[in-house]
């Protein structure tokens, strides 16, 4: 029988992980545009975490998002959870080039 307190158990179920916050710019099947930050633990890559669990966990926390619709409309979310199978490209914004 379980005999902890709910509180207990609660903080078993729902324990905090430390990440490193990442922006990135993430481009969808659908051409939604999606810029924001993964939250991802330091001692993976991005690619790691892109790939990470697909099958058992199909979306990606994205906070702080701006989303660009296909159809132009713009939209702004403290928290938006992504579907990886719609992900076409992702790169970190600190990689950004300018072209002159």
């Amino acid at each position: 029988m379980y005999s902890k307190k709910p509180e207990e158990a609660r903080g078993m179920l729902y324990k905090k992980v430390k990440t490193k916050p990442i922006r990135v710019k993430v481009i969808l099947s659908d051409g939604t545009k999606v810029e924001g930050c993964f939250h991802q633990p330091p001692s993976l890559r991005l690619t790691d975490t892109l790939n990470r669990h697909t099958t058992d966990n199909p979306f990606l926390a994205v906070t702080d998002a701006h989303i660009t619709l296909a159809n132009g409309e713009y939209l702004q979310y403290k928290f938006f959870s992504l579907n990886r199978a719609m992900i076409v490209c992702c790169f970190p914004l600190e990689d950004e080039v300018s072209v002159l």
